[in-house]
């Protein structure tokens, strides 16, 4: 029986429908063949990701530094204010700049904010709201968990019964009647990347007539990929 439950991204699920390779201890196995079949499909992307960054110059570090926190603090709090988002901040940085003497005349900073959700009218929103004092640098979108294992269980379905499709058409090339799955390995892992728009408006100045970014999600492709090793034995043999 499969399972009725999936963990998304790459996902292994080994089958073990006879209780080892050999029936007995130093048996070897004839008429063995070993099969893969695959089913694919187009799901929808419906879960959106950006991500945003506050970057300040000035001569003094420490300031610098104060500026990147107030832009962060306030994207926080607005976050905070929307439970469709999922948020978390990311590596904050800081370097000297040169001038042509190889001192340094200045500071640069900057620190990025990640938001997700499948909300997307809503957060793109409010994506509008943070583009006050920060700039998109990155928007992907991605099928999320729950959309992912959904079609993940369907497409098992429909790569088992092309697997079995494949061992009725081996069937009837052998002598043998009967047949018995050694082993089977299920590959949930098969399926395009996020698609990514990066710095999509880096390049916008902050403003607070900013609007929200247009959004156009996609589709992503999944692949179930399933490999077995099948053998063909004589009719009333078990």
């Amino acid at each position: 029986m499969l399972p009725k439950f999936l963990s998304p991204g790459l996902f292994l699920y080994c089958l073990g429908l006879a209780a080892t390779a050999f029936a007995h201890d130093g048996e070897t196995l004839f008429n063995t063949v070993n099969l893969q079949a695959q089913a694919e499909r187009e799901i929808p992307n419906d879960q959106m990701t950006v991500t945003l960054a506050s970057e300040h110059d000035g001569g003094d570090a420490a300031k610098v530094a104060r500026l990147i926190n107030q832009d962060m603090d306030w994207a926080l709090e607005i976050c905070k204010k929307h439970a469709f988002v999922k948020y978390q901040t990311k590596g904050y940085q800081t370097w000297p700049v040169y001038d042509e003497d190889n001192t340094i005349s200045a500071w640069h900073a900057v620190q990025e904010l990640e938001v997700t959700s499948s909300n997307m009218e809503g957060l793109s929103g409010m994506i509008g709201i943070l583009q006050q004092k920060l700039q998109v640098r990155q928007m992907g979108f991605t099928p999320s968990d729950a959309t992912r294992m959904k079609f993940e269980n369907e497409l098992i379905e429909e790569a088992m019964q092309a697997f079995r499709d494949r061992i009725e058409i081996v069937k009837k090339k052998m002598d043998e009647k009967n047949y018995r799955i050694i082993n089977l390995t299920i590959n949930t892992g098969g399926s395009q990347p996020p698609v990514f728009y990066e710095r999509a408006m880096a390049a916008a100045p902050a403003s607070a007539k900013a609007p929200p970014p247009a959004v156009q999600a996609g589709t992503s492709k999944l692949v179930v990929t399933i490999n077995g090793s099948v053998q063909f034995i004589e009719a009333g043999t078990e």
